[in-house]
């Protein structure tokens, strides 16, 4: 009896070790897929520092696969060694967790101008604006997508750029100023000079040591 007893408490003992064993293994490495997408090519070489916010970030994951800050840093390093396709991949992991997040909406969109995705990069730039109106690069770079890549679509920039404008003036800073600018290039490329003109006073108005503006006024003026 005691024999099956000593039976016993030695299977339950190497359980118990196997079921430690398993529970550190699931805390010090990540799972295949994530291993695969939280790896570095050979071919890519970081900064000491990046290695080691790297490192740290990939730790991070073990203890917490949806550590969306840790993939975030994994995805700018990914992003700043040109891994545009792991970073994307990153970001999009990010993205389900935090869909709002203001950096991981424009690295979206850098990355798929990068690729000439540029649908897809509008649409980054356009959640970023609707979650966050104040980030005025935003619609500079919509603006630049719209201009030169989906050209059908630039005079949607109009109504993007006056309801920016509206919510920038909640704003410190001097956001309305870019907001002024940006319309006044709008109206100027569209061929509607007066508004041209009414922007380009509104922006000279709030910097009045914009040489560039001031020339760009008076060469409106000689279109009237």
């Amino acid at each position: 009896m005691k024999r099956y007893q000593n039976i016993i408490i030695f299977i339950l003992v190497i359980v118990i070790i196997g079921a430690g064993f398993f529970v550190y293994k699931q805390k010090t490495e990540l799972n295949p897929e994530l291993e695969e997408l939280f790896s570095l090519s050979e071919e890519i070489t970081l900064t000491e520092e990046q290695q080691n916010k790297f490192d740290e970030a990939r730790n991070s994951l073990k203890e917490n696969p949806d550590d969306a800050l840790a993939i975030i840093a994994i995805a700018r390093i990914k992003h700043q060694a040109q891994d545009l396709n792991g970073s994307e991949r990153a970001y999009l992991m990010a993205l389900e967790i935090q869909p709002t997040n203001t950096i991981i909406l424009n690295n979206l969109g850098d990355i798929y101008n990068q690729k000439k995705k540029y649908e897809k990069a509008a649409e980054m730039y356009l959640r970023l604006i609707e979650n966050n109106p104040k980030w005025v690069n935003a619609y500079r770079e919509l603006a630049a997508i719209y201009k030169y890549h989906l050209k059908d679509r630039y005079p949607e920039m109009e109504e993007i750029l006056l309801q920016g404008l509206e919510k920038s003036k909640e704003f410190t800073g001097e956001a309305p100023v870019d907001f002024y600018s940006m319309l006044a290039v709008f109206y100027k490329e569209t061929g509607q000079i007066e508004k041209a003109i009414e922007y380009f006073e509104k922006v000279i108005e709030s910097t009045p040591e914009n040489e560039g503006a001031k020339i760009e006024l008076e060469e409106l003026k000689k279109l009237l």
